[in-house]
């Protein structure tokens, strides 16, 4: 798989306690807190990639620290749409965002001809996609046009992130692509809870998916230049 960045020997135990304290106060249901420990998550990926991808220069720097923002963005209007449903459209959006500068950044490395491998991922990524919208699409309502969008541009950020595959090395391949496909698994968590049955433990699961692919994501953009 490759070897890890030695710089993330020690953020990683940080932002491993910021997401156990932020999944602790979720799970008890500590709204007022939750204002304070869920937005933590992703201030402390900026601040960490902020201050360690100054060497990956301008436009890998700033994609991903924009990419990051935006996340945020969506963090924190999610965290309102049981108050208004314009919350969670604000979301989408933000995340929606997220992914196209995430698409942009990994497509600048990506590895040209496609393999056959990449048409196959292709594929089981649109096959997805459109199980999953099949089982969704009943309790979307006027939000159908949105989401087909947003699940079009996650699935085509999974692609970028495959794309990279011999481009970069294996072990930030390996980070990059997996982060991706944890996101894709905590976005359809959330979906389906949202929108199809109550999904046990839907908090853990969507926050833990969510900040694993954050995190695989952040650390493996850094490491894409190192020899």
């Amino acid at each position: 798989m490759g070897k890890a960045n030695p710089k993330s020997t020690y953020f990683l135990p940080i932002f491993t306690l910021l997401v156990l304290i932020d999944l602790y106060v979720g799970s008890i249901g500590d709204d007022a807190m939750r204002h304070f420990t869920k937005p933590l998550i992703l201030c402390s990926l900026m601040v960490y990639f902020a201050i360690n991808g100054r060497q990956l220069g301008k436009p890998t720097y700033g994609l991903m620290l924009m990419a990051l923002f935006f996340s945020w963005l969506g963090d924190a209007f999610l965290m309102y749409d049981g108050i208004s449903s314009h919350y969670f459209v604000a979301g989408l959006l933000s995340f929606l965002l997220a992914h196209v500068v995430y698409t942009v950044l990994f497509f600048r490395k990506r590895n040209t001809p496609f393999s056959n491998t990449f048409w196959l991922v292709l594929g089981l990524l649109a096959f997805y996609g459109g199980f999953l919208f099949f089982q969704i699409q009943a309790g979307l309502g006027a939000l159908k046009i949105p989401v087909i969008f947003y699940v079009a541009v996650i699935l085509l950020m999974a692609l970028a992130a495959f794309g990279r595959k011999g481009k970069v090395r294996q072990y930030s391949f390996n980070l990059v692509f997996w982060g991706a496909l944890f996101f894709i698994a905590s976005d359809s968590i959330l979906a389906i809870n949202k929108f199809l049955i109550d999904v046990p433990y839907s908090h853990l699961l969507i926050m833990g998916t969510y900040a694993t692919a954050q995190y695989l994501i952040t650390q493996g953009v850094l490491d894409q230049e190192n020899p």
